[in-house]
């Protein structure tokens, strides 16, 4: 049998779904470094790298049903710019949340009294669902309330921006399930 580097990539791919994963270590070998490039130029160092992983996990676990239209390189560009779009997608939602809520805080909690325990109220709700995950999905939220950006709660909290990150989005989907329904009712 000849050297994986010497086979094709349509070889390698045949060899792929027999469930040869040294022919996908060649073909990961033989892509990542420009995958990572186009990716770091569009997201930066951090998530262009989870965003590289994440296309070839995926590719992995789909392998069986994937079809590469015979033009695997082509295939990995593709499937990159659709988690790039998706990772933008996802932080300018988070964003806008974000901004919804501080909007909330902000527009009801100083007017009259009765206002202000009904935000003191809420608040209190959305933490007590987050005492469930920990101090720390807490403490991540409080300061993005206060404005603070994610590298900057990085250092405060010892941790790193990806945990940041990652924590704060899981905080928002927390928020979303439990509250979804009384949001709708205050912001509409």
């Amino acid at each position: 049998m000849p050297k994986l580097e010497s086979l094709s990539d349509e070889e390698l791919l045949l060899l792929v779904s027999k469930n040869q994963d040294g022919a996908f270590h060649m073909l990961y070998e033989r892509y990542k470094a420009a995958l990572l490039v186009y990716a770091i130029k569009r997201v930066g160092e951090e998530a262009g790298e989870d965003l590289v992983q994440d296309v070839f996990i995926r590719t992995w676990n789909n392998r069986y049903s994937i079809d590469y239209q015979n033009d695997f390189k082509a295939y990995l560009f593709t499937a990159l710019r659709r988690r790039i779009i998706d990772y933008f997608a996802k932080e300018n939602n988070a964003q806008g949340y974000l901004e919804d809520l501080k909007s909330y805080v902000n527009e009801f909690a100083f007017e009259e009294a009765d206002e202000h325990v009904r935000a003191q109220s809420f608040r209190d709700s959305i933490f007590a669902v987050l005492h469930r995950y920990g101090p720390q999905y807490q403490a991540v939220l409080k300061l993005r309330l206060q404005g603070y950006s994610n590298p900057e709660i990085a250092a405060m909290l010892g941790l790193s921006e990806k945990t940041v990150r990652n924590q704060y989005s899981s905080t928002l989907k927390i928020i979303r399930s439990n509250f979804s329904s009384f949001l709708l009712f205050l912001f509409f």
